[in-house]
């Protein structure tokens, strides 16, 4: 079964889907090795781990489809992958929708607001995170965007996610608009950013539809039952990435001080060659007739 064939399968059953965030091939094979049965590859993680830049539009559709692209390859779950504004146009949200269906990926996340106003963050030390006005598509041009991506899949089963960030700007009522436009564009999900969690209720009795949300917590058991009665369809995990930057300064602080570092007890680079299945490969030149 094609991945986004099984993403739809996910879609039909009434258990909430986790989607832990990813930062490249590696760390996708590790969330799928883990037993979720999606991933999740935000546009901000790509910009910070492979460019060492923040989330601020600075990169391309071509660079997210590419990133996808290594992603399937590494892996058989479906691939959730962040398209940002999709290209910031009709024309090119059609093309960029089947590239990345080509890339093998099962879902798109398209989002109205403009990329070069999203937030820049400043550690809460010297205040909060400081915004500039964020600037939103009108609902017409996201409209738009949303009903070229929708016609240009070349399969039913590819998933396209309208992503709102209206909420922070123009309030409920504002964001109801907006996610019933875009529903009816076509849309198969929507993620309205910066809605309470538990309040989904409230919002899908006015836009009805899939809601796929974010949180910035690991939601425990009995807080995961909740928001799969709130109608919470698919949960992102994002901040899973955290762990590599945390696990590494660990590593660093061992150097530092000397000691052992993670896999030198049995063998150097046993984690990774564990986590990429090398012995496979090791088998597979074996049977082509490497010495």
């Amino acid at each position: 079964m094609k991945p986004a064939a099984r993403l739809r399968e996910l879609l039909a059953d009434s258990k909430l889907i986790l989607a832990p965030g990813a930062y490249d091939a590696l760390s996708a094979r590790l969330v799928e090795q883990a037993g979720f049965d999606t991933v999740v590859l935000a546009g901000g993680t790509y910009s910070n781990f492979h460019y060492g830049i923040p989330d601020n539009g600075f990169i391309t559709q071509s660079e997210l489809i590419e990133a996808g692209r290594r992603v399937t390859a590494a892996t058989n779950i479906p691939l959730i992958l962040d398209f940002d504004d999709a290209g910031g146009s009709p024309l090119q949200a059609y093309r960029g929708v089947q590239l990345a269906e080509q890339a093998g990926v099962a879902a798109l996340l398209v989002e109205d607001m403009i990329p070069a106003t999203k937030h820049f963050w400043t550690p809460k030390t010297t205040g909060e995170r400081w915004k500039p006005k964020l600037q939103l598509r009108s609902i017409e041009e996201m409209s738009n965007i949303i009903r070229a991506c929708v016609e240009a899949k070349t399969s039913p089963d590819t998933v396209i996610v309208a992503r709102s960030d209206a909420m922070s700007v123009g309030g409920f009522d504002d964001l109801a608009e907006r996610l019933t436009a875009y529903s009816a564009a076509g849309a198969d999900m929507l993620y309205p950013v910066g809605y309470p969690l538990l309040d989904l209720p409230t919002l899908s009795a006015k836009v009805p539809g899939q809601y796929m949300m974010v949180t910035v917590r690991n939601p425990t058991f009995e807080q995961r039952s909740q928001l799969e009665e709130a109608g919470v369809k698919i949960l992102l995990v994002i901040n899973t990435v955290n762990g590599a930057v945390a696990g590494f300064r660990e590593q660093l602080d061992l150097v530092a001080r000397g000691e052992l570092l993670e896999g030198e007890r049995g063998g150097a680079y046993v984690p990774i060659m564990e986590a990429i299945d090398a012995a496979e490969w090791a088998r597979k030149a074996r049977r082509y007739g490497y010495a």
